[in-house]
């Protein structure tokens, strides 16, 4: 069994698009615990489903254009089964991959965060940019806490710019 789960997304040559590996890469240097798994890739699929079948929690990451830049926002997530219905085969909404979980195995995790990081540019460069860079931490934080079951599983962003 799988205690903890955190799956990042992101195409590291498309600037802030490549912040949940970012994350991923610092949280693995980070976390000791054998029962944490963390997976990067460019894209979410399918395939995941399995491993988001044997997890307690499961932590998805990934850039947003939808959030202000800078800004980190945390939301709690379901299964949606409605999410699986697009026909794409190759990517896949978080709520789309716990209703694929739920449907082959059976089972969801107890606790699904959504975590998102607001990107500013999404051209092509390997570098985060600069406003960006600064909400990594944050992000990291936010994800730990999560881990520990110190956070509020309700929808937060943090409060502050990440420039401040």
């Amino acid at each position: 069994m799988i205690r903890a789960l955190i799956l990042t997304c992101g195409n590291s040559l498309r600037v802030d698009d490549g912040v949940g590996l970012q994350i991923a890469h610092s949280l693995a240097i980070g976390i000791c615990d054998p029962d944490t798994e963390i997976y990067s890739q460019q894209q979410w699929t399918p395939e995941l489903a399995e491993a988001i079948g044997r997890a307690d929690v499961v932590i998805f990451v990934d850039a947003s254009v939808a959030v202000a830049p800078g800004k980190v926002r945390t939301q709690a997530i379901s299964p949606d089964s409605s999410a699986t219905d697009s026909g794409m085969t190759h990517t896949c909404s978080p709520s789309g991959l716990l209703a694929i979980a739920q449907l082959l195995y059976g089972r969801t995790p107890e606790r699904t965060y959504l975590v998102t990081v607001g990107g500013q540019s999404f051209d092509y460069s390997d570098q985060l940019s600069e406003i960006v860079q600064r909400a990594v931490p944050v992000a990291r934080e936010r994800i730990r806490a999560l881990l520990a079951c110190v956070s509020s599983p309700q929808e937060q962003t943090n409060s502050r710019t990440a420039s401040s």
